[in-house]
């Protein structure tokens, strides 16, 4: 099934977006700017600043377009916000990951080395507190809150390396914070600006946060497969970074076989192909799909509990933008 086109309103608004975001990153220091407006250069989806928008289109004088005129900078900046958290993210995941590319170019790390691009997404979180300060309303508590849920999602990912042991709940655990908060993060952001109430709101922060998972376990599938633009397909194996599909592929694998190559002191990427299979004929991948299947049909659930109480153009523009993100995922 063909994803129904995100509307022209959300694709604007996310060209808005990135402008702002790199007025923003030219301001950073001569030292800290330029990774940081290479990446915020690249093309991107905006994904999370375009939720943000369609969930402030839901309720009160967000009904009416024609009012948002007088609002559209305070969304512009809002949306940016959260794309910086995203950037920030991004700088310290590839040097987490050791990737070597990142949106079709070389990962920051590689250019500017590991201190400078960990300092630049420092940097990158920073701007972000000052601008949610900046735009008040008690929004630099809120996101604070979501900083501290990625952080905390970084450590588990570093903490549980090579742990072929772990869990799915524990997995869970590090994708709703690694992943799972931002994206909650903008529909209660958007929900906030719309004046929605507490059931429209709480119904939103779960549609995020349960599309967030799904989004997660899509990549960790996406690892699996080779892709030419960004980082070579299954490398986060190297570090001990197993995702969905191999955790389910390890619970299946009565041989140990799987175990044995990931735990090799000798492990390198030409044994990447062989994990590949072995996470295939293990089933793990199947698994992981069911489980973004999952999680992606609470996210709509949750969508539908708020359908009666919310604008029907915003809410037909969430689930476009929903079904683009599962159809690119799958």
């Amino acid at each position: 099934m063909t994803a129904a086109p995100v509307p022209t309103w959300l694709t604007d608004f996310a060209g808005e977006v990135t402008g702002r975001l790199r007025a923003l990153a030219g301001g950073l220091s001569e030292a800290l700017e330029p990774p940081v407006s290479a990446l915020a250069g690249r093309p991107g989806k905006c994904f999370r600043a375009m939720l943000l928008c369609a969930c402030a289109g839901l309720a009160g004088e967000a009904r009416d377009r024609s009012s948002w005129p007088g609002r559209r900078d305070r969304l512009v900046r809002l949306g940016a916000l959260v794309e910086l958290l995203h950037l920030a993210s991004l700088l310290h995941d590839d040097v987490v990951d050791r990737a070597t590319t990142r949106r079709g170019g070389p990962a920051a790390h590689t250019v500017v080395g590991q201190e400078r691009a960990v300092l630049a997404g420092l940097a990158c979180f920073t701007l972000a507190g000052m601008e949610a300060a900046s735009i008040g309303g008690g929004l630099d508590q809120i996101v604070g809150a979501a900083v501290a849920g990625l952080a905390c999602g970084e450590v588990l990912d570093v903490e549980r390396a090579f742990d072929t042991s772990m869990s799915v709940d524990d997995y869970l655990e590090l994708a709703e914070r690694k992943t799972g908060d931002l994206f909650r993060l903008s529909c209660l952001l958007g929900a906030a600006e719309s004046g929605a109430g507490e059931a429209v709101t709480d119904a939103l922060a779960k549609f995020g946060a349960d599309l967030g998972v799904a989004f997660q376990v899509l990549d960790d599938c996406l690892d699996l497969r080779a892709d030419p633009t960004d980082k070579p397909a299954g490398t986060d194996h190297l570090l001990g970074l197993f995702g969905a599909p191999t955790l389910y592929a390890l619970a299946a694998d009565g041989s140990g076989e799987l175990a044995r190559i990931l735990l090799a002191p000798r492990f390198g990427v030409a044994d990447v192909p062989a994990v590949r299979a072995l996470v295939a004929a293990n089933g793990g991948l199947a698994a992981a799909a069911a489980l973004a299947r999952e999680r992606y049909k609470r996210a709509l659930a949750a969508l539908d509990e708020a359908a009666g109480l919310t604008e029907p153009g915003a809410h037909r523009s969430l689930i476009a933008l929903a079904e683009t993100l599962w159809q690119a995922g799958r």
